[in-house]
């Protein structure tokens, strides 16, 4: 076995980075996760953050797309559907914390439930789905810092929904990269614009509450995983195309603001 060269742990199968050289377990082995010394330089086959119109010239990325992709799409191992589980019940307990909701609204309180629920599931099935498609192996994983903020979030009035993450093997472009990182957060803008609609068309008290809890938790959550650094969506886009990375963040921050007033 291999140790971690960010966390020590003894792995049988590490990643090598491509920018640095070092050998990494799975939750260390993007460049970003391990704070990679060799970023900077441009060096190896990943190219992260670097687009381009073609990829015929490169015999380093046709490795994963190569064939049919959807022969992996929608696979969940056991591991992974056991981690989705964990954060799952994270994200249900969430809305309990919010004072006097479940005892005095319990209709408020399920659909609250479900909306955390979808908010999470929906963002991080975007990443995985998406992956797939472009040919990569990709599984949800729970991480220290994503339960750690999750659980911040339960004293808080500032709820965040980040338990894990998806990873991701397999050599990339960065086109790929950073149109798998923008599917989260546009899964979590287009609820929100749902739930903004669903305000708007409906009167009753109830469903309006409701849609300010959709567009709240859905814009706060794309504008999370959009933070232009660090090992966050944002940092990620950004690389790719910062038009695309400006127009969803500024979408995201208009719900916000919106859901706010």
């Amino acid at each position: 076995m291999v140790q971690c060269d960010k966390c020590g742990k003894e792995v049988y199968l590490p990643f090598r980075c491509s920018y640095c050289g070092g050998y990494f377990c799975p939750e260390h082995r993007l460049p970003e996760f391990h704070d990679c010394t060799g970023l900077s330089r441009g060096s190896g086959a990943v190219n992260i953050g670097r687009a381009t119109q073609s990829r015929s010239h490169d015999s380093y990325i046709r490795g994963p797309r190569e064939g049919s992709a959807f022969h992996n799409l929608f696979r969940f191992s056991e591991r992974e559907l056991r981690d989705l589980a964990v954060g799952l019940i994270l994200i249900i307990a969430l809305p309990f914390s919010i004072n006097g909701l479940l005892f005095q609204y319990p209709v408020i309180m399920l659909g609250a439930v479900g909306i955390f629920a979808a908010a999470f599931l929906l963002h991080e099935l975007a990443h995985k789905f998406t992956a797939q498609r472009f040919g990569y192996w990709a599984e949800f994983r729970i991480n220290t810092l994503g339960l750690m903020i999750t659980v911040l979030s339960f004293f808080s009035p500032f709820k965040l929904v980040a338990p894990g993450a998806v990873l991701i093997a397999g050599l990339m472009y960065g086109d790929d990269y950073g149109k798998i990182s923008l599917a989260g957060p546009l899964t979590n803008i287009a609820q929100a614009l749902i739930f903004l609609a669903v305000g708007l068309l409906f009167r009753g008290p109830m469903a309006k509450f409701l849609a300010y809890i959709g567009v709240t938790i859905n814009s706060s959550l794309a504008l999370f995983n959009l933070l232009p650094f660090g090992v966050f969506d944002g940092a990620k886009i950004l690389r790719w195309n910062r038009t695309a990375w400006v127009s969803s963040i500024a979408c995201a921050g208009l719900l916000y603001i919106y859901s706010s007033i």
